[in-house]
């Protein structure tokens, strides 16, 4: 039976003042953004009753979308006339108003947030963002200290240490003072030099709209740029090109990308309306995940919050252009979905998990991406940008890949996950012991980096410092990837890989050092070595050091306890670890340990040993003393997300300390009261999150239940939490 496209026109009146009605399905309105009437496609078939669920909900800027709970169904046959009126009762707001892109995008050197204000949607392959220097590794194309617009930049850089590909870059005739920027995740304003510029983009298009003349003359028609500022050790890519199509007309410059073609480009340019029709398309993506999460909460967390909530959803990059994408891993195009950008060294940690509650849609694509990496290159990667980096360390990919089939994620490929991450996990890198695998610019090239060292990590039990670089963090970082294999293992029913890998998740045990009381780096005869004789170029740490590394098994609690003789010691050391040097004076730099990865999940550890009061302590110190709603932001760079999702995590009262358990650790909440909605691949549900007797200061909490029933280990499951339900958290005076 074939289908058909039956156009339904409803007239649509809103008892709002100034309401903004942007299409769901087919996102063109006027231009001030006014739909009289809303308009939707549906797929029929004929002498089949066929449901219309709509849901139209109020934005942060006075505006309304759509959303995912129904508030009236409509059934009726194509044989039949359609005669429907749509009534709205019920308006929700979303918290899409509190956000400010500007948070993070101020800062001197590179230890800031290296954020900017970028137009674009959720996950797009692109942003547009005003230009107020040239970018490079370590610096991004925008820092608000700046005084001048320089121009505008496509750019596709996804954090200040990682280099840009594929940019196309439109420079003014002269620099420009800044006289203003407003900024939205849709909408850049900014006033420069007597001129107004405004930019928004979609995922593969951009526009900039402006009476300056010279935009007409600012890109050719067509044209393409190799630009890729990378390391240069892994495979070269020479077919890697992005293709731009441009056209100026209504005051207004279009430009379209491409990583396939230039046919892709001039597609997606014919393809879009106006400047209006684009920023109303962003617009109702942003609205879209932020109507699955609503908090109350006193103003200034409202705003780092939901700004916060916008920094998880812009990473990874989806580069998948009608079905096909471009991989930088063999330099050839596919068919399918694709993403990129995985900081995953980072992200492993909280961006990704906290994908799973709030984006678990995308969480398919992003895993088979993975697993196609695999497929195209050989290794699952570090650093995805395009193609293997090698940046950082570990074998982060295989704990996002455990977490996500743990978690009840079933639409990829999970033979080719399990066959990727088996071979990460066991088969050395070709010539591992030959180089030194410094994860620099300037390395040699050859293969791209893996489990650096995993030949000694075998053979010895843990990575040989006179090998490998970076060999202490190296092998905390492989047993942990070895417990997250372990849960893999397990979730398949793989029992006998998941005890040799959950024996091999111990082997962390054998740096302990019980003279000095922490993790310390051994040659490949075993031998003890100073950490503090080692230079930069063949240190022992990644990102961390000496104080901060002794806690970096979050998947052993148990086990690092016994290591440090007992729970009192333990929870006496940990206590030192944040009273004698977490919180620095650093007016340039990080001004807390908080400002490295390696630190985010310590504070939860407490919990392990029965010291709830403990973590909600340090928790909450941290939620005030490392963010800030203003232009610096937050201790660290934002790692595509990571910074950000820990504080949305923490704010809402629980956090992943171990990611592929598929538990989170209590904390103490920020807010007064939150709500996340889950639908597909999970049921329709909504969590309720309470926080009784709230205020800033209180810290303690007396007493959580879910759904009535107490959670007195002071856990939660994600499978108990996307069921739904309501969380409550009691606060004591």
């Amino acid at each position: 039976m074939k289908h058909c496209l039956l156009a339904i026109a409803a007239s649509v009146l809103l008892a709002l003042s100034s309401a903004d009605v942007p299409d769901c399905e087919n996102p063109r309105v006027n231009s001030r953004g006014r739909m009289p009437a809303a308009s939707f496609t549906l797929p029929l078939v004929p002498e089949e009753s066929t449901v219309l669920n709509l849901d139209v909900r109020q934005t942060g800027l006075g505006g309304a979308s759509c959303g995912p709970a129904p508030l009236e169904k409509y059934r009726y046959k194509a044989s039949e006339p359609i005669k429907w009126t749509l009534r709205i009762e019920g308006i929700a707001r979303t918290g899409y108003a509190d956000v400010d892109p500007m948070i993070g995008t101020e800062g001197k050197g590179s230890e800031y947030g290296g954020m900017m204000p970028m137009a674009g949607v959720p996950f797009g392959s692109m942003n547009l963002v005003p230009v107020t220097r040239t970018n490079g590794v370590s610096r991004t194309s925008f820092n608000a200290l700046d005084g001048n617009l320089l121009g505008f930049i496509l750019t596709r850089q996804p954090a200040i240490w990682m280099g840009d590909w594929g940019p196309v870059r439109i420079w003014l005739p002269e620099p420009l003072p800044i006289e203003d920027i407003e900024a939205r995740p849709h909408l850049v304003k900014v006033k420069a030099g007597g001129m107004t510029y405004e930019l928004t983009a979609s995922a593969n298009v951009a526009c900039i709209r402006s009476d300056d003349p010279f935009l007409a003359r600012a890109l050719p028609g067509r044209g393409s740029t190799t630009e890729r500022t990378q390391r240069t050790s892994t495979q070269p890519i020479p077919g890697f090109k992005c293709h731009f199509a441009s056209v100026h007309s209504d005051r207004t410059l279009k430009v379209a990308v491409s990583l396939i073609e230039p046919e892709e480009a001039e597609k997606s340019l014919r393809g879009t309306g106006g400047f209006d029709d684009v920023a109303a398309f962003s617009r109702s993506e942003w609205e879209r995940y932020f109507s699955r999460v609503s908090i109350d909460a006193p103003k200034d967390v409202k705003k780092i919050f939901y700004t916060g909530l916008y920094r998880t959803l812009l990473y990874p990059r989806e580069i998948t252009e009608r079905g096909r994408y471009y991989s930088a891993m063999d330099d050839s195009v596919h068919e399918g979905t694709s993403y990129t950008c995985f900081s995953l060294w980072d992200t492993y940690r909280a961006q990704h998990p906290l994908l799973t509650l709030i984006a678990p849609d995308r969480v398919d694509g992003m895993m088979q991406s993975l697993v196609n990496m695999y497929r195209e290159g050989g290794w699952l990667p570090l650093w995805s940008n395009p193609g293997y980096t090698g940046q950082m360390i570990g074998g982060p990919a295989e704990v996002t890949l455990a977490e996500a089939y743990v978690k009840g994620f079933r639409g990829f490929d999970v033979k080719g996950a399990w066959e990727a991450v088996l071979k990460n996990a066991t088969v050395p890198q070709v010539g591992d012991l030959d180089r030194r695998w410094p994860g620099t610019l300037h390395d040699p090239p050859g293969p791209p980096e893996t489990r650096a060292g995993l030949t000694s990590y075998m053979k010895n039990g843990y990575v040989a410092a006179d090998k490998t670089n970076e060999s202490v963090s190296r092998t905390l970082d492989y047993a942990l990837d070895d417990n997250a294999v372990a849960d893999f293992a397990s979730a398949l029913g793989r029992k006998k890989e998941e005890r040799f890998f959950r024996a091999r998740a111990k082997s962390y045990t054998n740096l302990w050092n019980s003279a000095a009381g922490g993790f310390l780096p051994r040659d490949t005869a075993g031998e003890w070595i100073d950490p503090s004789t080692l230079t930069y170029r063949n240190k022992a740490y990644t990102e961390t050091d000496p104080q901060t590394a002794r806690w970096c098994v979050p998947h052993d609690v148990a086990g690092l306890v016994e290591l440090m003789g007992g729970k009192d010691v333990f929870v006496r050391e940990l206590d030192a670890f944040f009273d004698k040097g977490f919180f620095r004076k650093d007016a340039v730099g990080n001004k807390s340990v908080h400002g490295n990865e390696t630190a985010h999940h310590v504070a939860y550890m407490y919990n392990r040993v029965g010291e709830y009061d403990r973590t909600c302590r340090r928790v909450r110190a941290i939620l005030r003393r490392c963010y800030s709603a203003d232009r610096r932001g937050f201790d660290g760079n934002e790692d595509c997300g990571q910074m950000s999702a820990w504080y949305v995590f923490s704010a809402l009262g629980f956090y992943p300390l171990d990611p592929s358990s598929g538990e989170y650790e209590l904390g103490s909440p920020l807010v007064r009261s939150a709500t996340l909605r889950f639908s597909a691949p999970y049921g329709r549900a909504e969590l309720r999150i309470e926080t009784k007797n709230h205020s800033p200061e209180r810290w303690r909490v007396r007493r959580v239940t879910l759904n009535g029933r107490e959670l007195a280990d002071r856990r939660i499951r994600h499978s108990d939490i996307v069921k739904g339900g309501t969380l409550v958290f009691e606060m004591a005076d």
